[in-house]
Order: C-alpha cells, then sequence, then structure tokens
C-alpha cells in the first residue's frame, strides 16, 4: 500500500524554508537586495523592470497570490512582521558580502549593518529560488550564524601566524597580480621592499596562489554612509552615490590570510563614481594584503578598506563591522 506524502502549506513552514523568487524578493525589498545576490542584474533583467515595472504588476500579484493566505504578506503585498525585519536586513545600506564567480553567478550573500543581519542563499533543485537566513538580535551570534550561511566545511580559513594589514596604490610598471600568478618569489620580494610590505608574507600569498589559483572569490560593497540610486524608482545599489568601498576578495585559508583588489572614493572623484565605473576603474584601484589571528572569516570579510589617499585626506579608513 502506499501513502502519499503530506503536502506542508507555507502557513506550517518556518520563515528559512519558504522559497521566494527574484521576482517575489524585488517586490518586497523594493529594488535590489544589497549583496545583488537575488535581485542583482544575473538573476533579473533589470533594464526590463526599468522598461515595464512588473514589480508594480503581475509580479506583486503573484507574490500576493502565493504568500498572503499563509499570512506571509497582505494583500497588497506587504510583509509581515517576522518577513519585514528580515527584509529589512537583507536591503539595508549597510556592508554586503556575497560569494559566487562574478555578479552573474552569486549563491549567497549577506548584508550586516544599523537593522541587523540577513543571507539569503540559492534553494536546491529544479524549481530554484531563494531561501531566507534571518540573523539573531543578539550580535555576539552572528559569527555563528554567518557560519552557517558560508559553512566552514566548503570556506576553511585557519589563524595567520601574526596579524598584518598593508594597503598600497600599485605604482606604474609594477605588477603584483602577474608576480602572484607566476608565483615569482623573487620578483614579489623586491616589490614588497620597493612598496614598504613585507617581502616575507607576500612571498608567501605567491606561493599559495600559485599552488591552487581557483580560490574561492568573495565581493564586498561598504555602503555604510551612501545612498542608492532610486531614480529608476526603485532601489539600485549598483549606481549608489557616496565614498562605496568595493573590495575583491581571494581567500588564502592555509595563511589565514586574503588578497583584495580594491576600489574606493578617493579626492578628486565625483560621489557617483560607481555608476561611471568603467571610466574609474584605474583611478580607484589599489590593493590590500591582510592576515587575520583570529581565523575568524567574518571579521576578515567584514570591511573594505578606504582608498589610501582618502584615508591621508582624513576620511574613515573602513573598519569592520562590530558584534559582541
Amino acid at each position: 500500500m502506499f501513502f502519499a506524502r503530506k503536502k506542508t502549506s507555507l502557513a506550517e513552514l518556518p520563515l528559512e524554508e519558504v522559497r521566494f523568487s527574484s521576482e517575489d524578493l524585488f517586490c518586497l525589498l523594493g529594488g535590489n537586495d544589497a549583496c545583488m545576490v537575488a535581485c542583482g542584474p544575473g538573476n533579473l533583467r533589470l533594464d526590463r523592470v526599468e522598461r515595464d515595472r512588473p514589480d508594480l504588476g503581475p509580479w506583486r500579484r503573484n507574490l500576493v497570490n502565493r504568500y498572503a493566505a499563509a499570512g506571509w504578506v497582505d494583500a497588497e503585498g506587504n510583509p509581515c512582521p517576522e518577513l519585514a525585519r528580515v527584509i529589512g536586513a537583507l536591503g539595508q545600506v549597510g556592508l554586503a558580502i556575497s560569494y559566487g564567480r562574478g555578479v552573474f553567478d552569486c549563491k549567497m550573500g549577506v548584508v550586516l549593518g544599523d537593522e541587523g543581519a540577513a543571507g539569503v542563499v540559492r534553494a536546491p533543485g529544479r524549481d530554484g529560488g531563494w531561501y531566507l537566513r534571518p540573523f539573531p538580535e543578539d550580535r555576539s551570534m552572528w559569527p555563528a550564524r554567518f557560519r552557517e550561511v558560508f559553512p566552514a566545511s566548503e570556506f576553511p580559513f585557519g589563524p595567520a601566524q601574526r596579524e598584518y594589514h598593508a594597503t598600497l596604490v600599485e605604482p606604474r610598471g609594477e605588477d603584483v597580480v602577474r608576480g602572484f600568478r607566476q608565483g615569482d618569489e623573487p620578483y614579489l620580494r623586491a616589490y614588497a621592499l620597493r612598496n614598504g610590505v613585507d617581502p616575507d608574507l607576500l612571498a608567501a600569498m605567491g606561493g599559495a596562489i600559485r599552488e591552487d589559483p581557483d580560490r574561492p572569490a568573495f565581493a564586498v560593497f561598504d555602503y555604510r554612509g551612501c545612498e542608492p540610486d532610486l531614480s529608476m524608482g526603485w532601489r539600485y545599489f549598483g549606481e549608489a552615490v557616496g565614498h562605496v568601498r568595493v573590495r575583491g576578495v581571494t581567500l588564502l585559508p592555509e595563511l589565514g590570510a586574503v588578497f583584495s583588489d580594491c576600489h574606493a572614493w578617493r579626492p578628486g572623484m565625483p560621489e557617483n563614481w560607481l555608476s561611471d565605473i568603467d571610466r574609474y576603474r584605474k583611478e580607484s584601484l589599489f590593493y590590500s594584503f591582510d592576515f587575520y589571528r583570529s581565523g575568524d572569516l567574518l571579521e576578515a570579510l567584514s570591511h573594505a578598506p578606504a582608498h589610501p589617499e582618502a584615508v591621508v585626506a582624513g576620511e574613515d579608513p573602513g573598519l569592520p563591522i562590530r558584534w559582541g
């Protein structure tokens, strides 16, 4: 005798098991998630949204039809308090961390800031969609929750032998990335001495990258103090205005280190520089070399440095988000 599996209703599911589409989340957020994972250009045709505004019509109607009876949204598509708290954290102007091989292949992300923290992860299976990952209000529990979104089994990160941090604007004629790719230790040591970086640590980075060039890659966007673009009628973080800090991270877990190609505002650049990143890509570029004795991946990823010239000019250097 065969027994049919009981179908669980949406009303019976905890929030973490409720599957949302990118279109659902765009309607709930009123635009992008700050980490640009679920509602970024890799999962939504943003040009179509700008042209047709389906979030005001069919997308919102579908959202109500699917989730209103279960109580997750009301008849207008507004989220219930439990869902609203997570949506508020995911769409806040805070610090966003995402993992993936580029903007079109992001699989998971976390946003942290004054309104709390929340994560979003790709749901498995043919149905696709996304699961939300609420963070507790108690910030001392954020590192453990972060590791549930980015598990240590997939993203190991050990403690460095010593703490070390350095940023630099690469002088013309230098090429540390080439040195890393080629594992050119003599060049890396000479580069370090010319540019005020620890030669032993830079050589260790180069050896690790040459041994395994296919490293986990993260993107960190620090939007604190900035404003998302609202000119299209919805929030778009891709053209945020202000001193946005961007960090492309290559993880070196065996060293407890990360190498980062960074972009940030510097004196002489306009406040809306991110909207014209191709023009300001070279002008905003600098590198960061960081070793963390804590072995804490959240600490390593919870900040993006300011441009060294902005630090000299007195701008805040871009500190980690604190917890505990």
